[in-house]
């Protein structure tokens, strides 16, 4: 995966919805603010409804990967990998409940569609591990941003997202050091499909 990404854009697109009666459309934006706590900042929804949008979006390249592998024979692996994508609709739903806790509704994000098609399991593997990595580096630029504006629940939030990048880490570096390990040709893989069952 490219490492060259923005790490934190913090904006979310709008959509653009056609309407029965005229080819114009109508725009439609995020939730409105109206009754957002006085402790939360604007930015502080941004970041937050970000946060949302780039799980869901981790869910969904992980699903994607999933039905590939489970099409390719790897149903072990296809079935890890949507534990995986299901786990990161999870962590989404984190920085909901916080912004719902603070008055402000949760903006439902617009999401890009990921690659559909993989040369194999190996390649998953480094997709993923390499994902994981941009994905921390949104989080600890959350934190760091979080902490110079003495945003202290914030902050809060963000290492609570950064432990759960430590066990993504984990994770990722298993299946990582196997294929340095043990290799990449079919039998290897064969086997590793079958040790992925001990995981789910």
């Amino acid at each position: 995966m490219e490492n060259s990404k923005p790490i934190i854009k913090r904006t979310l697109k709008t959509v653009t919805r056609p309407t029965s009666e005229s080819e114009a459309g109508e725009t439609i934006t995020k939730p409105t603010t109206k009754n957002k706590n006085v402790l939360l900042s604007d930015e502080c929804v941004d970041y937050l409804n970000y946060r949302i949008q780039q799980e869901e979006y981790s869910g969904r390249i992980y699903l994607s990967m999933s039905l590939w592998l489970d099409n390719n024979g790897y149903v072990n692996g296809g079935k890890l990998w949507r534990k995986y994508s299901d786990e990161e609709m999870k962590h989404a739903d984190i920085a909901r409940e916080y912004l719902l806790a603070m008055g402000v509704q949760p903006a439902t994000p617009e999401l890009e569609q990921p690659e559909q098609n993989f040369t194999g399991l190996p390649q998953i593997i480094k997709e993923s591990y390499q994902h994981e990595i941009d994905v921390t580096n949104q989080i600890k630029e959350l934190a760091s941003d979080a902490f110079k504006k003495a945003d202290h629940m914030l902050y809060e939030l963000a290492l609570g997202y950064l432990k759960e990048q430590v066990e993504e880490h984990a994770k990722m570096q298993n299946w990582m050091d196997q294929l340095l390990a043990f290799g990449e040709d079919k039998i290897a893989m064969r086997l590793l499909d079958h040790e992925i069952k001990d995981y789910l």
